[in-house]
């Protein structure tokens, strides 16, 4: 992990799919509550998958979920400033995906990013997902997120990239985006 203040953001190397073709943003304290709230069994994938509990999630801010996720390492950005990971002044880059318009809430003040298998199991999984998986610290409350893809001029060469780019918001904001948008990346 590197962080970097001066850019405002926050890098991981190495990200994984888990074999399965979505990333998953959330809250996990959140998600609990919601696993709760709705009474819903331990296996969320389930449950995400075959009702519309899982369309509740994402409308609510609970999960922000990216599908077209393939099987590659991926370097994961977490910006809170204006300056994108994919603007050529700041790294050499390669944009090919850009998504606007999604909204998660925070009420632990951390996210993280993980898999979805960790779905299958919870919230056994969440110690894997505190142990082992991509956060970032920030303070509660909603925040508008715009997600990028691509590849990144990275020290050992081109690598598949995404970027988590979060605006705080005062209150809930919409759901603009298109939650089926895929975010497959070209190699080149």
């Amino acid at each position: 992990m590197e962080r970097n203040s001066s850019l405002g953001y926050k890098r991981y190397a190495e990200c994984l799919n888990d074999l399965m073709d979505y990333f998953i943003l959330a809250d996990i304290e959140l998600l609990t509550q919601f696993q709760q709230t709705h009474d819903l069994s331990y296996d969320l994938l389930t449950e995400f998958t075959t009702t519309d509990s899982g369309d509740t999630a994402v409308r609510d801010g609970v999960i922000l979920p990216l599908a077209g996720i393939e099987n590659h390492p991926y370097t994961v950005y977490f910006t809170l400033d204006a300056a994108s990971v994919f603007d050529s002044e700041i790294k050499q880059s390669d944009l090919q995906r850009h998504q606007s318009g999604y909204l998660v809430q925070v009420i632990s003040q951390r996210l993280y990013l993980f898999t979805m298998p960790i779905l299958r199991r919870w919230p056994n999984f969440m110690t894997v997902v505190t142990a082992h998986k991509p956060f970032i610290d920030v303070d509660n409350g909603w925040y508008q997120v715009t997600v990028r893809a691509g590849e990144t001029l990275q020290e050992s060469g081109w690598e598949p990239t995404i970027e988590f780019h979060l605006c705080p918001q005062d209150t809930k904001p919409e759901l603009l985006a298109d939650t089926s948008y895929r975010f497959q990346i070209t190699r080149a």
